[in-house]
């Protein structure tokens, strides 16, 4: 018999006590694999590169990436309605000359889950298995998550980009990881039980 036998009260206040120990743990766990992250097998080509909008540096990333050989085709989710190829093209200041072929926009996602629906229409369409995935380090993780549960046996290699303009100082910096792990949270959940949708129709055009 205990000593001090545990109240009602005493045992909501530990049952909370060790869920904001585990969300605490999670959080931080989230905040360093994502500040540590680097992109994998650099060396490596893929079928596609992927950029999904949304953070600084993300498109010269992947510019850099196509101009450097790492894929035979660039796809840009979420890019704004009255921004152009040329101007995305534009935005390259390498000394290597982007390939003649093929850079493609997506123009309709304005959300993460939209990006994976997005680039999952236009893969299937291409024929493509396999993609460099190129998105803020913060943001890999559930970018990644939304794009293999709409394209289940995607090859995925991430490119997480680390924002210069971006400090552990700066409190944007922690708002983002702070929205980004609830976001995560959620978003796992949800895809556990949400089912994977039937692979569209490959038209074979862009």
């Amino acid at each position: 018999m205990a000593l001090y036998p545990k109240t009602p009260l005493k045992r909501l206040l530990t049952g909370l006590a060790a869920i904001l120990a585990l969300w605490l743990c999670g959080f931080v766990l989230f905040t360093a694999s994502s500040l540590s992250a680097k992109p994998q097998d650099t060396s490596a080509t893929t079928d596609v590169i992927v950029v999904l909008t949304g953070g600084t540096s993300r498109i010269e990333e992947g510019l850099s990436l196509f101009a450097a050989g790492r894929a035979r085709h660039l796809f840009i989710s979420g890019v704004y309605p009255n921004v152009s190829q040329a101007k995305i093209e534009a935005m390259w200041t390498g000394e290597t000359a982007l390939p003649p072929c093929c850079i493609s926009l997506g123009h309709s996602a304005t959300t993460t889950m939209q990006n994976a629906q997005e680039t999952r229409d236009w893969l299937a369409a291409h024929h493509y298995s396999s993609i460099r995935l190129v998105t803020s380090n913060y943001h890999m993780r559930r970018a990644a998550m939304e794009i293999r549960h709409a394209l289940p046996g995607i090859t995925i290699i991430p490119h997480p980009v680390h924002q210069p303009d971006l400090s552990l100082r700066d409190k944007h910096l922690w708002e983002l990881l702070f929205s980004e792990y609830h976001k995560g949270l959620l978003r796992s959940v949800l895809l556990f039980f949400t089912p994977r949708p039937p692979m569209p129709e490959e038209s074979g055009t862009s």
